[in-house]
This record gives C-alpha cells, structure tokens and sequence, in this order.
C-alpha cells in the first residue's frame, strides 16, 4: 500500500507546525523555507523513481527522511518522541517482510526471527550483515515495522534488548541521551533493560509510559486495538503512567492493565507465562475466545473471527504457534469445546449448537 501525497504532506504539515511551537527563535521565513524544501523532495520522488542499494524508496521511509530533514534544521531542540512516533505511524506500509528503517530512503529487509544489532562503533548488524557507520545515514530516530505474521529481536546501542512480536512498530534513537533513554512502542515487545543509574529508561506508548533504571518486563499495547493495555514485570521495578495522571508502581509478578481512560488497576499473575511468546507459545491466561483469535489472527496473519455467543468464554492452557494455524484451531476447539471450520482463506469459530453452519 502506497501513501497518497495529500496523505504525507498532511503529516508532514503537523510536524512543522510542531517545529513552529518550539522554536521561537526561528523566523517565518526560515519555516517557509523548509517546508519548500520537504514540498520539493515530495514532488521529485513523485516524478522519478529513485534506484537504492538497499532497495525501493517506501512511504515510510518517505516519511522518516522528512522527520529526519525537519530535525537536521533545528539541532537545537530534538524533536519530541511522541510527535515524531505519531507522524511515522499515522499510516505504515502493508509488508511481508520485517522493515529496518535507519534514515531518508535506507530501507533494510530483516528476514522472520532476525536480529538487528546496533553496535558501538555506530555500525548496525542486521542478521549475518553488518553495515558501517559510514554506510549509514545519521537521522535522530530509526524505526522497526514487525508486520503480522512475523517476530523480531532488536539490541539497542546500550545493550537493552527486546524481542517485538507480530504487529508492533518501535521508534527509536540510533544512540541515546546520556541523561535519558527512551523508545516509542506500537504494538508487543518484551524487554530486557540494560541497567544505567544515571539514565532512566522510558518505554512510551499512546496511552501509558514506563520507566526503569534496569529490569525486564513486557509491554503490549497495541493502538489499533479495543482491548486494553498491559504492562507485567518481571525483573526489578517500573512506575506506569498514564495520560490521565494516574501512577503505579509495580514489583515482580504483577499486572498493569491501563484502560482507554487512563485507569489502571494491577493483578497478581505468573509473569513468566507473558513471554511465553518469544518462544513460539501462546499462553490463554484464562483469558476470553474473543482476544485469544485476535493474537491468532495477528500471529498468523490470517482473518480469524468467532460468534458473538462464545466471544466472552475463558479458557485456559497454552497453544504451540510453530504447529501451524489449522493445528492450533482445531486445539482450541476441542480445548473450548466448539467447532473451526474454514470459508475462502478465512476461519470461523463457533457454538457446536449453532444452526448457522
């Protein structure tokens, strides 16, 4: 799926005005002048395509290299994480492939299960490769698209490490602050945070952030989504807030769950079932029919739906991803105690007494 230019000069027109606000040193006339610049390079990637050794221009790195235009200009002020997230984010590009987005038109392709390392000497390894500092172009976020279907794993400049599950986009710094580390996530990922006492560690996320000096936890909190957001621990402490203002701290084995409102409430839970995940098993956690086919239907990248009467039954246990999706339904089903059946390239899932199928 390609971006509409109406859609990119929408987003882009967002950002400057963000520019704008923070930079009241900055004439009217300079802001014209990078947005001239950002309109012309527009319209020159519209009217010619442009041969990368890395490969085609997408929109998202269309979109990052705008970002990273806009940031090169006012080097006085790094552009705010959650603007910058929102602008990248506003619409992704469909891919089977997992996307490494480094800087304007460098576009690398990580294949399933693949790791991107960023080293110390500023060089990136993603799987078997590595690419020098030289070979890649300084912008002040990358970004990594984890499409459904697919899991990743990703080593930051400090060591922290996460694994991202189907569906999850992460912006990040290529090098942090010294006073600060901190990453954007759409999405699923389970992180390890290398400890650093005089840098804290924020996850942010549309509606929550996350900060610690050194522990691991897992963070789920996918903006497209109806369900809530979910932060369990399980490794050191981590303070949660929310939009609303409201905070908790949590300790080992316990569950944050922040509502669309900002509300968060906390349970007790066996944390070591949320990363379950990372290797290749989806724990039910007691948890509905309804939200178990979503992670399938993510997981797999296939359309999953089920009736309406069975979509709030609990069920327990755990289900192999790495068998295959018509396995883990039909496990499922006679775990639930109802029928799969498959129509074109989708599944339904209903009531055995049902008299629709």
């Amino acid at each position: 799926m390609r971006y509409k230019i109406s859609d990119i000069k929408r987003v882009l027109s967002r950002l400057v005005t963000y520019f704008r606000v923070q930079e009241d040193a900055s004439s009217q006339q300079e802001m014209n002048e990078l947005w001239r610049r950002i309109d012309r390079s527009i319209d020159a990637r519209r009217s010619k395509r442009r041969i990368m050794v890395w490969s085609s221009v997408s929109a998202a790195a269309l979109l990052a290299g705008c970002i990273w235009l806009g940031a090169g200009h006012y080097r006085k002020q790094q552009p705010d994480l959650s603007v910058v997230a929102a602008c990248l984010m506003e619409k992704v590009m469909e891919a089977d492939e997992i996307q490494l987005i480094v800087a304007p038109g460098q576009m690398l392709r990580v294949k399933d299960g693949g790791t991107v390392t960023y080293q110390q000497n500023g060089g990136i390894q993603v799987d078997e490769n590595v690419l020098s500092s030289d070979e890649i172009q300084n912008g002040p976020y990358d970004q990594i698209i984890v499409p459904k279907g697919r899991l990743g794993r990703l080593i930051l400049s400090d060591g922290t490490e996460l694994y991202i599950n189907s569906g999850t986009k992460v912006v990040y710094p290529e090098r942090f602050e010294r006073k600060r580390r901190e990453i954007f996530v759409d999405g699923e990922i389970y992180i390890d945070v290398r400890r650093d006492g005089t840098a804290p560690f924020v996850v942010k996320t549309a509606h929550f952030d996350v900060e610690v000096l050194g522990t691991a936890f897992d963070v789920r909190a996918y903006s497209n989504e109806d369900s809530c957001d979910e932060i369990v621990l399980l490794r050191g402490a981590v303070n949660v807030k929310s939009v609303s203002g409201a905070e908790v701290k949590l300790i080992p084995d316990k569950k944050a769950v922040v509502s669309a409102n900002g509300v968060i409430h906390t349970e007790t839970v066996d944390a070591a079932d949320y990363i379950l995940w990372t290797k290749g098993i989806l724990p039910l956690n007691n948890g509905t029919i309804g939200d178990i086919v979503d992670d399938l239907s993510r997981y797999y990248d296939v359309k999953i739906t089920c009736e309406e009467n069975i979509r709030n039954i609990r069920i327990a246990g755990k289900i192999d991803l790495q068998q295959g999706v018509e396995e883990a339904l039909r496990n499922l089903s006679l775990t639930g105690g109802f029928s799969c059946m498959k129509q074109s390239d989708a599944y339904i899932l209903y009531s055995q007494n049902s008299d629709r199928y």
